[in-house]
């Protein structure tokens, strides 16, 4: 049921008024479930260290929150003894800062010391140092899980999101492409040996996705790799990662490979927007990449 529906509806006022209350005490939180995949599949711990790198508004560093705290589901979070309390906490960051407002107001309700937001660009975000008991003096942090959640055209939003049927343009991916990719590489070199890193767009485009992935596990030169989460959640609908793709230049021209891109273009479209080689997309796996399916109801909005 959307807010929409909610707010016009005198019968449902005494409802909406009820969730309000609700999610204002964090009792109740909504969310999509394509919003709840990632950081599901981050598989969170009570002593890990989690970097959300693009977190507002704030509804996934809130489920990273709820997973931290997931040893007593049986008190809240305020009534929890000291001995209870994790080990682990999330640092959330987000560029914007109006949006870090966002998520101040979305993480606040549930009351957890384990919740540090911060203010920066993600692309060179900065290190973390703590006191080490053992060694007697500060260490980088490494942490343990990683979700970048990157900016994105948001073509696959399209069902729902009418502004972007205004704005939307093919080359909206290309144009985010390198700011992508330089997220996960500054996500990379964060995260702990033998840590988990989630990567997630809301884009089909392969461009946003399969390109940024292999590029950036091609230069790792097998630091990282692609796990296979077949056996995760196994009841959604998913498909797997596509091989081959090609790129569109602004001014409507397909292009299969880079050595086919002249070089008034080359400025714009790069080699790590195309395909890797059939070699090196089968050593990568990118067949254990997935794309959630969304069933769409109804017509397309008008405009």
């Amino acid at each position: 049921m959307s807010r929409k529906t909610l707010r016009k509806s005198s019968r449902l006022s005494q409802f909406h008024q009820f969730l309000i209350s609700e999610t204002e005490q964090g009792n109740i939180s909504r969310q999509e479930t394509v919003s709840l995949v990632p950081p599901l599949l981050l598989d969170v711990k009570p002593h890990h260290k989690v970097l959300d790198m693009c977190a507002a508004p704030g509804s996934k560093t809130a489920q990273i929150i709820e997973f931290l705290h997931a040893q007593d589901n049986s008190a809240p979070v305020d009534q929890l003894s000291s001995s209870a309390m994790p080990s682990g906490f999330v640092v959330a960051n987000d560029k914007d800062n109006k949006r870090c407002y966002m998520l101040v107001h979305q993480t606040k309700r549930l009351l957890s010391p384990c919740c540090i937001i911060t203010n920066e660009d993600a692309t060179i975000f900065p290190n973390f140092y703590l006191e080490s008991a053992t060694v007697g003096r500060k260490q980088k942090v490494q942490f343990d899980r990683i979700l970048c959640d990157v900016p994105c055209s948001g073509d696959g939003t399209l069902r729902k999101n009418l502004v972007l049927w205004k704005r939307w343009v093919p080359t909206l991916g290309t144009q985010m492409h390198k700011l992508q990719q330089r997220i996960l590489c500054r996500g990379i070199e964060m995260l702990a040996v033998g840590g988990r890193l989630v990567y997630s767009t809301c884009s089909l485009n392969p461009v946003e996705n399969e390109a940024v992935v292999a590029s950036v596990l091609k230069m790792s030169q097998g630091a990282m790799e692609l796990l296979d989460i077949s056996g995760e959640l196994t009841e959604l609908k998913r498909s797997g990662g596509v091989h081959m793709w090609k790129v569109m230049s602004k001014s409507g021209q397909w292009f299969s490979s880079y050595s086919d891109v002249p070089d008034s273009l080359k400025s714009h479209l790069l080699p790590s927007m195309f395909p890797l080689s059939s070699d090196d997309s089968t050593s990568y796996h990118l067949d254990r990449w997935y794309k959630l399916k969304v069933t769409l109801l109804g017509p397309p909005p008008r405009i």
